[in-house]
C-alpha cells in the first residue's frame, strides 16, 4: 500500500504536494479575479497572477519530504468604474522551503515585495511614486487536525524595508473547513479564515473570511476553479497602503492549476516491468481527502 515512503528525491516536483495554498490569505500566490465593494467607497477590482515552481525534493524515507520552491506573483488593484484606473500593483518574489511529515506541514520562506502606485493614481493626484519595498522571513506551521479541518499559524520578521517601518514583526493564524470530503465528488464547499497582525500597523488585525466551493474533475487532486464570497476588514496588505484601513465585501474566482495536493507522487515501476508511472488512487492513501482536491 502506498505511503509517505512514495515521496521520491527528484528535480522539478509538483509545487503544492507538501504545503497546500492558504485559501483566505490575500498574499498567497494565485491566479484570481475579484470584485470588491468597500464600505463607503467606490467598488474595486483585483487581479492576481502567480504560482510556485517546485525546484528540488529530498525524500525523508517513510517520514515525508523536504522541498525547495520558487514563486512569483503580480497583485494589482483597479477602480471598478468605467475608467478602470490602476491604483496599486505589488510584485512578490518567494523562495519557500516546505516540509511534510504526516498530517503536519511547514513552510520556511524568504520573500520580497515591491509595491508601486498605479500611473492613473499618480496622475489623478499629481504626485510622484515613492519606492516601497521590503524583504522578510516567514515561518508557517500547518496541521490537518481533523478529516475536514486544517489549522495553521505563522510568524514574519522583516529584515529590511524602504521606507523603514516602525515595527518589523507580524503574526498570522487561520483555519480551513471542508464541508464535503467525499473522494468521488466534483464539488467541495469550504470556509476559510485568515488573521494577520502587523506591528507596522500598530498591531491592528486584518481578518479575511472566505466562503466558497471548488469544482474540478473527479480525482483532480487540486486542479479546478473556486467560486467564493469574501469579507475583509482591517489594514490593507498593499505596501503603499498598509496604514490605511478598510472593510470590504467581495466576490471572486480562483484558478488552481496544480493537479496534486498533499499526495506523494508514485515512483516509476522497475524498467524490467514497465516504464510507466502508476498513479495512486484516493482509496489507497492515508492523505486527508479534504486536501486531495
Amino acid at each position: 500500500m502506498p505511503s509517505y515512503a512514495d515521496y521520491q528525491t527528484q528535480s522539478f516536483p509538483a509545487a503544492h504536494e507538501l504545503f497546500a495554498p492558504l485559501q483566505a490569505d490575500p498574499t498567497e500566490l494565485q491566479f484570481a479575479f475579484q470584485f470588491g465593494f468597500p464600505v463607503s467607497h467606490n467598488g474595486i477590482a483585483r487581479v492576481d497572477a502567480g504560482d510556485y515552481l517546485g525546484v528540488y525534493r529530498w525524500a525523508l524515507g517513510g517520514l515525508g519530504a523536504l522541498q525547495l520552491n520558487v514563486g512569483g506573483a503580480v497583485n494589482s488593484r483597479f477602480d471598478a468604474t468605467s475608467d478602470h484606473n490602476l491604483q496599486v500593483i505589488d510584485y512578490y518574489g518567494n523562495v519557500p522551503l516546505d516540509l511534510k511529515i504526516g498530517r503536519f506541514s511547514a513552510r520556511s520562506m524568504f520573500y520580497h515585495d515591491s509595491s508601486h502606485l498605479g500611473d492613473d493614481y499618480l496622475r489623478e493626484r499629481n504626485i510622484e511614486d515613492a519606492n516601497n519595498s521590503w524583504n522578510a522571513l516567514r515561518e508557517i506551521m500547518s496541521v490537518q487536525a481533523l478529516h475536514a479541518l486544517r489549522l495553521y499559524g505563522g510568524y514574519t520578521w522583516s529584515v529590511g524595508s524602504k521606507p523603514e517601518w516602525s515595527g518589523r514583526q507580524a503574526v498570522q493564524g487561520g483555519f480551513e473547513i471542508y464541508f464535503n470530503t467525499s473522494e468521488h465528488s466534483f464539488w467541495h464547499p469550504y470556509w476559510a479564515n485568515d488573521i494577520q497582525v502587523w506591528q507596522r500597523s500598530n498591531w491592528d488585525a486584518t481578518w479575511v473570511s472566505q466562503l466558497g466551493f471548488k469544482t474540478g474533475d473527479r480525482f483532480s487532486r487540486g486542479r479546478g476553479i473556486s467560486y467564493y464570497v469574501q469579507f475583509k476588514t482591517g489594514p490593507r496588505y498593499e505596501g503603499q497602503f498598509y496604514q490605511n484601513k478598510e472593510t470590504i465585501w467581495g466576490v471572486g474566482l480562483k484558478f488552481l492549476l496544480s493537479d496534486r495536493l498533499f499526495q506523494a507522487t508514485a515512483a516509476p515501476e522497475s524498467s524490467t516491468t514497465s516504464s510507466t508511472v502508476t498513479p495512486l488512487s484516493p482509496a489507497s492513501t492515508d492523505v486527508p481527502a479534504a486536501h486531495q482536491y
